[in-house]
């Protein structure tokens, strides 16, 4: 296999991979749906479905991994000494830095689920507010990752449409990975400045939007496969 061909079906695993761990963890669509907004009930769920729980934050770590490596494959398409390329080498590894943080809020919530699933010598109510408490730790790791990841993409997708000459599907794809920056940041704008929005429909939104942004990192990890110039560079281009 090649490294095109390595680095391309990363990230289409990445996509499936965590996909499959959004749909299995506990509180989400399909498994004791709940308020994500209410801290103490979605760190309950966790720890009512401890070992589903766990599978799925299992996942989602394979699925940062496979990510991360994917992702930085995208260097090379930034390899010149323009000042765009400068910019989009930095953002793209801003963009990975943010991976960094989401690792710690998945380490926080195995630590979450085990203190809910097998406590830590204390009373129930010690251990369901210290549940609550590193849920909410989790969740503020998540605001780092969404803040980090989101200038990220925003400039280096931005980048990779640039590099992209006619309109294709590719093109579509690197713009729409901007995009999800754009509207990530947004996101998290209106979650932290209007404290009376509905933030459970601000966090169900934001999940649609790393969604889509998910499936254009597929489309790319496809045009990295056929070794498309715009994502490998000129010298791995085939």
């Amino acid at each position: 296999m090649t490294e095109n061909s390595v680095a391309g079906w990363s990230l289409v695993a990445a996509v499936v991979i965590g996909l499959v761990a959004s749909l299995l963890t506990p509180g989400g669509l399909l498994i004791d749906p709940v308020d994500s907004a209410s801290f103490g009930d979605a760190a309950a769920v966790l720890g009512d479905n401890g070992q589903i729980a766990q599978f799925a934050t299992f996942l989602f770590v394979v699925a940062v991994v496979l990510y991360w490596f994917g992702l930085h494959s995208l260097n090379r398409a930034f390899s010149g000494p323009s000042l765009i390329d400068g910019i989009s080498r930095f953002a793209l590894n801003i963009f990975l830095v943010g991976y960094a943080f989401l690792i710690a809020e998945l380490a926080v919530r195995h630590v979450l689920i085990h203190v809910l699933e097998h406590g830590v010598g204390g009373g129930a109510a010690e251990e369901r507010a210290m549940g609550t408490t590193l849920f909410a730790a989790a969740v503020g790791l998540h605001f780092a990752f969404l803040y980090v990841t989101a200038i990220g993409s925003a400039i280096f997708g931005a980048g990779l449409a640039r590099r992209c000459g006619e309109t294709n599907i590719f093109k579509l794809a690197a713009m729409g990975l901007s995009l999800t920056g754009i509207l990530s940041f947004v996101v998290l704008m209106i979650a932290e400045h209007l404290p009376a929005v509905d933030l459970h429909g601000v966090a169900i939104f934001s999940n649609l939007v790393l969604f889509f942004g998910s499936l254009c990192i597929l489309v790319i990890g496809v045009g990295i496969m056929q070794g498309r110039r715009e994502f490998v560079g000129e010298e791995a281009a085939v």
